[in-house]
C-alpha cells in the first residue's frame, strides 16, 4: 500500500497565511488562538515548524518596522506609550507570575479533579458492568426458571405448554446472552428436554392405552347390550307388524326406526372414555415432526393389545366356550369401537389400512378360536349360543363400518355344523319315537290333554271339530308317534330359524337348507323307519294304525309346505314342495301292501281248509249253501276288515277287499290251472262257480264300489265251459266283448283237465266228451300262441 505524502509550504505561502491572520487586540486570547489553530495544525501536519518560525520572525520584524514607522511622527507619545507600556509590562509580568501561580494551583486542582474524574469514570464503568452482570444474571435466572418450569410442566402433564416454552427459548434469545456459552449450553440441552417431553407424553399415552384396554370390556358390554335391546325391540315389532318381518337389524327400515335413539358407548352415564391424552400426544409428536414414529408405535401397541385379548382364549374348549366367548366379544367390541372413534376423529393419524389390518387379523383369530372351542362339540345348543354371541358382535360392529364378510362366513360355517348336529339330534329322536311306538290309538283323558295334542298336530280340515265333539276319555285316530313327531318338527323348524334369525343370507339359501333337512328327517327317519318296521309287522290293527299315522303325516307335509312359505326368509316366489310327501305316499303303499299280505296270509289258512271233490256226480255247493271254507273265509273277511280296519277310510277298506277278493280269484284260477289237480269234471266247476256267486252276493251286501268285477275271470272262464260256449269264445268279436278277462292259456288248461276227467270216467259218451274237450283245448291253446 502506497503511503500518502504530507503537503509542504513555501515561505511565501506561510507569509500569506500569516498576513491573513487578523490579530484583533480587542478579541480575546481564545478567539485569536482559534484563528491561529488551523495554521498551527497545518504546520504540524507538514513538519514546517522551522520555516514557520523564520517566517514568523520576519513577520514580527515587518510589524516592528511598521510600528516604528508609525511611531516616528509621535515620539513623545511613543515614549509616553513606551513608559506606559513598560508599566503595563511590569504589571503584566506581575500578572503573568500571578497567573502562573494560579495556573499551577489550578493545574494541581485540575490534576486532582482529573484523578477524581478518572476514578469516578472507573466507578461508573464498574457500576455499569455490575448492572450488566446483574441483568445478565437475572436473564440467566429467568432462563433457568423457564427450564425448571418446563420440567414442572412435564411432571404436571402440561406437555404442550412445556414444548411452547422450549420454542420460546429457541426463538426469543435475550441479546445480552445470545452469544454466551451459557445460552449455548441451554440450546444444547433443548433436544434432551424435547426428548423428555416426548418420553413423558409417550408414557402418558401408554398409560392411557392400558386404561382404555381395561375400560374396553365395559364399552363393549354397553354396546352389545344396546344392540341386544335394539334386536329385541325390532323382533317385537316384526312379530307385531308382518310387513317388516323380512327386514333385519341394521337395514334401512330398522335404522330409520332407531334413529331417534342416541347412545354413545364411549360417553354415557356409566362410562366416559377420555381421548385427550392421545390427542395431546399426537399434537406433541406433530410439533416434534415425529408423528410417523408415534403412528408406528401406536399400531404395534394396539396390535399387541388385540393379540393379548385373543391369545388369552386360545385354549378354549366346548365346556368353557360359552363362558369365555361373551367376555371375548365384549373386549373386542370395545377395542374396535375405540379404533373407529380414533379413525373418525383423527383421520390424519389413523388410516383405514391400519385399522383394517387389525380387523382382518382379529377376524382370522376369532375363526381359529371358534374352531378350537367347538372342536368335537356335538351339542347344538352350544352352537346356537355361540352364534348368538358372534351375530351380536357382527351386528354391533357393522354399525361402525367394519367389513363383516369373513365373520358372515364364520356364521355360515357355524350354521352348517349346527344344521348337521340338529339333523343328527332330531334324526335320533325321530328314530326313537318311531321305534318305540306301540301303534295303538293315543288316549286323551280330558279337554286339557286334547287341547295340548290338537295344538301341536296338523289335522285335516274339519277333523279337529269332529274330534272335539267326542267325549272323554277319547281315542285319537293316530298313535303317539304323530303328535310327538309334530312337536319335534315344530321344534326343529323353530331351532333352525332361531339360528338363522339375523344371519345374512345372500350366500346361503336358508329356506332350501331347511326344506332339504326336513325332507331328510321325514323321509329317512320317519317314513322309511316306519317302512322298515312294517316289514316285521303282522298285527293288522297295528298296520292299520300305521296307515292312519301315514295319512296324517301326509296332511302334515301339506300343512308344513304352507308354514314354510310363511316363514320363508327370502322374498323369492314359488311354492315350497316337500318331497317327503312322495315318501309317505310310498310308505303308505307299503303299509297297504302289508295289509294285503296279512289278509292274504289269513286267506291262505282258509285255502288250506278247502276240500273240493273234483269228480262229483253233482255239484257240492250252491249259491245259498257254499263250501264250508268259503263261508268261514267270507265271514272272517268281512268281520275282520270292518272291525280291524275301522279307523281307515273307505278307499283303503275297499282296496283291502279288492286285494283279498283278487287273491281268492287268483287262488281259484291257480287251483284249477295248477299241476296239483290233474283232472276234474263239470260238476266240480259248478261247485266252484256256486262258491264264487256266494262270495259276490256277500260282498254286494257290503255296498263297496269297485268290487263287482273281481271274479270276472273265474266266472267267465267256468261259464264258457258250463254253457258250452267255447266255439263262441273262438270268435274274436265275442271274445273281446264278452270274455275279455278270460285268458286262452288258462281256459285251454281247464279244458284239457276236463278231457282227462271225462276220459277217466270211461264209457263211449265220456270218451267222446274227452276227445271234444281235448280238441277244444287245442283250439283255444292256439289262440294263446297268436
Amino acid at each position: 500500500m502506497i503511503r500518502k505524502q504530507r503537503p509542504t509550504f513555501s515561505s511565501a505561502e506561510l507569509e500569506m497565511q500569516l498576513q491573513q491572520i487578523n490579530l484583533d487586540p480587542t478579541s480575546s486570547t481564545t478567539e485569536n488562538l482559534e484563528a491561529l489553530a488551523p495554521l498551527i495544525k497545518s504546520i504540524q501536519d507538514t513538519d514546517s515548524e522551522q520555516l514557520y518560525l523564520r517566517s514568523l520572525d520576519k513577520f514580527v520584524e515587518e510589524k516592528e518596522r511598521e510600528i516604528e514607522k508609525i511611531c516616528e511622527g509621535n515620539y513623545e507619545d511613543f515614549v509616553s506609550s513606551v513608559s506606559t507600556l513598560l508599566t503595563i509590562r511590569q504589571g503584566t509580568g506581575h500578572l503573568r507570575r500571578r497567573i502562573g501561580e494560579l495556573d499551577g494551583q489550578m493545574g494541581d486542582v485540575g490534576r486532582a479533579l482529573g484523578e477524581k474524574k478518572r476514578a469516578l469514570l472507573e466507578q461508573k464503568k464498574v457500576a455499569r458492568n455490575m448492572d450488566d452482570a446483574i441483568e445478565t444474571l437475572q436473564t440467566c435466572l429467568r432462563l433457568l426458571d423457564l427450564v425448571h418450569r418446563v420440567g414442572e410442566m412435564i411432571r404436571e402433564g402440561k406437555y404442550w405448554g412445556a414444548l411452547r416454552s422450549l420454542e420460546d427459548l429457541l426463538h426469543l434469545p435475550p441479546p445480552s446472552i445470545s452469544q454466551t456459552p451459557f445460552y449455548a449450553h441451554i440450546l444444547s440441552s433443548l433436544p434432551s428436554l424435547r426428548s423428555s417431553i416426548k418420553d413423558a407424553v409417550t408414557a402418558s399415552t401408554k398409560t392411557w392405552l392400558f386404561d382404555v384396554r381395561e375400560s374396553g370390556a365395559k364399552v363393549g358390554k354397553l354396546a352389545l347390550e344396546q344392540m341386544a335391546l335394539r334386536i329385541k325391540k325390532w323382533r317385537a315389532r316384526r312379530e307385531k307388524e308382518g310387513g317388516v318381518r323380512l327386514a333385519r337389524v341394521g337395514g334401512a327400515l330398522e335404522l330409520v326406526n332407531n334413529e331417534r335413539v342416541e347412545f354413545d358407548a364411549l360417553d354415557n352415564d356409566e362410562i366416559k372414555v377420555d381421548f385427550k391424552p392421545l390427542y395431546q400426544c399426537i399434537h406433541i409428536y406433530e410439533a416434534l415432526e415425529r408423528k410417523p414414529e408415534l403412528q408406528g408405535s401406536y399400531q404395534e401397541d394396539r396390535k399387541t393389545q388385540a393379540t393379548l385379548i385373543l391369545t388369552s382364549r386360545l385354549s378354549t374348549t366346548p365346556e368353557t366356550l360359552l363362558s369365555t366367548l361373551p367376555l371375548l366379544m365384549q373386549e373386542l367390541v370395545g377395542f374396535f369401537i375405540i379404533e373407529s372413534h380414533v379413525l373418525d376423529t383423527m383421520p390424519d393419524f389413523r388410516t383405514q389400512r391400519d385399522v383394517d389390518e387389525l380387523w382382518d387379523e382379529m377376524c382370522k383369530r376369532i375363526v381359529e378360536i371358534m374352531g378350537q372351542g367347538l372342536k368335537g362339540c356335538s351339542e347344538p345348543e352350544v352352537f346356537l349360543e355361540s352364534k348368538t354371541n358372534v351375530l351380536l358382535f357382527v351386528q354391533t360392529l357393522e354399525g361402525y363400518g367394519y367389513n363383516i364378510t369373513e365373520l358372515n362366513g364364520l356364521l355360515i360355517t357355524l350354521f352348517e355344523r349346527y344344521s348337521e348336529l340338529l339333523l343328527r339330534k332330531f334324526s335320533t329322536d325321530f328314530d326313537q319315537i318311531v321305534s318305540e311306538d306301540d301303534n295303538q290309538p293315543m288316549m286323551v283323558n280330558d279337554q286339557e290333554e286334547f287341547d295340548q295334542v290338537a295344538g301341536v298336530c296338523w289335522l285335516a280340515t274339519g277333523e279337529m271339530e269332529s274330534l272335539a265333539m267326542q267325549g272323554f276319555p277319547q281315542a285319537m285316530p293316530f298313535s303317539q308317534t304323530y303328535p310327538m313327531c309334530c312337536i319335534n318338527i315344530r321344534n326343529f323348524v323353530d331351532q333352525f330359524y332361531q339360528f338363522t334369525d339375523g344371519v345374512a343370507q345372500q350366500h346361503l339359501d336358508i329356506d332350501e337348507v331347511l326344506r332339504k333337512s326336513l325332507d331328510g328327517l321325514l323321509s329317512d327317519h320317519v317314513s322309511k323307519q316306519i317302512a322298515r318296521r312294517l316289514q316285521s309287522m303282522s298285527n293288522l290293527s297295528q298296520i292299520a294304525q300305521v296307515v292312519v299315522n301315514l295319512e296324517h303325516f301326509s296332511t302334515a307335509c301339506d300343512e308344513l309346505e304352507g308354514v314354510l312359505m310363511n316363514l320363508r326368509a327370502s322374498q323369492r316366489g314359488g311354492p315350497v314342495k316337500l318331497s317327503s310327501c312322495d315318501s309317505f305316499a310310498a310308505t303308505l303303499a307299503i303299509a297297504q301292501s302289508r295289509i294285503d299280505s296279512v289278509i292274504n296270509s289269513k286267506l291262505e289258512s282258509f285255502f288250506e281248509l278247502a276240500e273240493y271233490n273234483w269228480m262229483p256226480a253233482r255239484p257240492q255247493s250252491t249259491t245259498t249253501d257254499p263250501s264250508t271254507y268259503v263261508f268261514e273265509m267270507i265271514t272272517f273277511l268281512t268281520a275282520y276288515v270292518d272291525s280291524v280296519l275301522i279307523g281307515l277310510n273307505e278307499s283303503i277298506k275297499t282296496r283291502a277287499y279288492q286285494n283279498a277278493l283278487g287273491r281268492i280269484n287268483r287262488w281259484l284260477m291257480e287251483t284249477l290251472c295248477g299241476k296239483e289237480i290233474m283232472r276234474y269234471n263239470e260238476m266240480a266247476l259248478a261247485s266252484v262257480l256256486a262258491d264264487v256267486n256266494f262270495i259276490e252276493a256277500e260282498i254286494k251286501r257290503l255296498d263297496k264300489p269297485g268290487l263287482d268285477h273281481v271274479f270276472d275271470e273265474v266266472k267267465h272262464t267256468i261259464n264258457i265251459i258250463l254253457s258250452d260256449a267255447v266255439s263262441a269264445y273262438m270268435e274274436p268279436s265275442i271274445r273281446s266283448m264278452s270274455y275279455s278277462t278270460v285268458k286262452p292259456i288258462r281256459l285251454a288248461v281247464i279244458l284239457a283237465k276236463l278231457g282227462k276227467g271225462a276220459y277217466a270216467m270211461g264209457g263211449q259218451a265220456n270218451m267222446f266228451k274227452a276227445e271234444r274237450r281235448r280238441q277244444e283245448a287245442d283250439d283255444v291253446a292256439k289262440l294263446a300262441g297268436r
